[in-house]
């Protein structure tokens, strides 16, 4: 771990005070008071229930060399540098801390309400079959040259996140593909990043709980792309943008993008564009039109959103100089991806999908697919709303699943604080609306509600059970339990 001086860290950061003697070298960042070491600069970050300068005492009793607060707290008897923003403070600092790590990998950010996973892990799929030593950020996992750590969130802390930036470095990974999240891009935990390519792939109303207004939400998104500098970066590469053209904020991102842009679509011309798609339960196949040629592709990966996460992947690998023939190598080896649309068999004569989906655009995009998959079967759906969150989006989804499932059931996601029978009473509120179809059973344990869906498919039936995907846990208020919608599922499958 570097030791930087003090002074070092702070100039040109728009300081407001220093309070105390503030001198001696920084041994480290930290952001939570119990695991400050001696050395370490202390982030007194803002909090939804309590804020960080609470824990200024305890941070300087573990041996924090001072304290970094907004300039607005109070009075804490402690060593202090006050700035206006505490979280840019910290971006800022840990660039400067190790060294600008960014600069130094070839850095790939891809934001949007849906599909963030998927691509990234398309993306990488495109850099490790190039040969290239490459790390991945996101929701499933980090992964950093085929090591696999837990993450800490699905774009970290600043902090934390130029800390695996500088462990890549170490590892001799040459490129980095990240999620970037709407909280990530608001609370500056990507300031200072050097991205080389950014894809957007839509954005839909979500995370509403944070941001005061879908304006703020669009906003947020957009800071990835308008943020991105030069035409070249600081490593002599040019930065491209790739947007979906068939979004309908498309024009409002483009009008803030300073770099070079490439477009893709389905249902439009775009300079990648997927031609006559065909879904099925094999897949997906397509012929993607790019201004690099045309090539014909049959992926493992099932559903229209799919299609768009493969062109943006393909985008991408022909903005880093790419053959198509590569590309398509990549791609067609791609299985699946945690969670997303995920298939668990055990011999049934019926289809059982586990799907991250947790927005009202994402479940419809599933729901769609699967019907398209049906025969003569019917679609049985299990869901729920997660607690403490965007509580507008609740109905829109019970409406949405009323919509195209023949049959809802309706059960706790990750309820947090809140009761699951008044997220219930949201959902309820969409799907019993006329025209929504309603039928439906309510069964709150959330186990419970997928036995009672596997035992009522039938052969040709689908079972969706949406909502948490790959997490293998489920957050009550005063709990916190091991929970896999998949092994779940497949127990289930095998007792019927």
């Amino acid at each position: 771990m570097p030791e930087i001086p003090v002074d070092k860290m702070i100039d040109n950061l728009l300081i407001k005070q220093v309070e105390g003697k503030v001198a001696g070298n920084v041994t480290g960042l930290a952001y939570h008071s119990a695991k400050v070491k001696k050395g370490n600069l202390f982030f007194a970050l803002p909090g939804t229930r309590c804020h960080g300068w609470e824990y200024a005492g305890e941070a300087y009793e573990n041996g924090a060399l001072a304290i970094v607060v907004s300039d607005d707290a109070p009075q804490l008897g402690v060593p202090c540098i006050r700035v206006k923003d505490v979280r840019l403070a910290m971006a800022l600092m840990a660039n400067v801390f190790y060294d600008y790590p960014s600069r130094k990998l070839r850095l790939i950010g891809v934001t949007g309400t849906n599909g963030k996973t998927t691509t990234t892990y398309l993306i990488n799929a495109l850099l490790q079959n190039k040969g290239y030593v490459s790390g991945l950020l996101g929701t499933v996992n980090y992964k950093i040259d085929g090591e696999i750590l837990s993450p800490l969130s699905t774009t970290p802390e600043a902090s934390d996140l130029q800390e695996l930036f500088d462990y890549m470095l170490h590892k001799n990974v040459t490129h980095a593909v990240m999620e970037v999240s709407s909280h990530a891009l608001e609370w500056h935990r990507v300031s200072g990043c050097e991205f080389d390519v950014a894809v957007l792939t839509n954005i839909t109303s979500d995370h509403l709980d944070f941001h005061r207004d879908f304006e703020a939400y669009l906003a947020a998104k957009a800071k990835l792309f308008s943020q991105m500098g030069g035409e070249f970066s600081k490593k002599g590469h040019p930065r491209v943008a790739v947007i979906n053209k068939d979004d309908p904020h498309y024009a409002h991102i483009t009008a803030r993008v300073p770099v070079q842009q490439v477009s893709y679509a389905v249902k439009q011309p775009a300079d990648v564009y997927a031609e006559n798609p065909v879904i099925d339960l094999d897949g997906c196949r397509f012929t993607a039109k790019t201004f690099a040629g045309d090539i014909n592709l049959e992926l493992k990966l099932r559903g229209m959103f799919n299609i768009y996460n493969s062109l943006a992947a393909i985008a991408v690998g022909l903005a880093e100089g790419m053959q198509l023939e590569e590309i398509k190598q990549s791609l067609e080896s791609v299985n699946g991806v945690p969670g997303r649309f995920e298939q668990v068999e055990c011999g049934q004569d019926y289809l059982v999908v586990v799907d991250y989906a947790h927005t009202a655009d994402s479940l419809e995009n599933v729901l769609k697919t699967a019907r398209e998959l049906l025969n003569n079967g019917k679609l049985i759906t299990v869901f729920g709303c997660g607690g403490d969150r965007d509580r507008g989006k609740r109905p829109l989804m019970g409406e949405i699943a009323g919509k195209y499932s023949d049959k809802c059931i309706i059960t706790s996601d990750n309820p947090r604080t809140e009761d699951p029978e008044e997220i219930v009473r949201d959902i309820l509120e969409g799907l019993e609306k006329e025209g929504a179809g309603g039928d439906y059973e309510i069964a709150l344990k959330r186990d419970e509600a997928i036995g009672r869906a596997i035992k009522m498919a039938k052969k040709g039936d689908i079972v969706l059970i949406a909502g948490k995907g790959h997490e293998d846990y489920q957050i009550f208020k005063d709990k916190t339990i091991s929970f896999s919608d998949r092994k779940v599922a497949a127990e289930y499958i095998c007792q019927s």
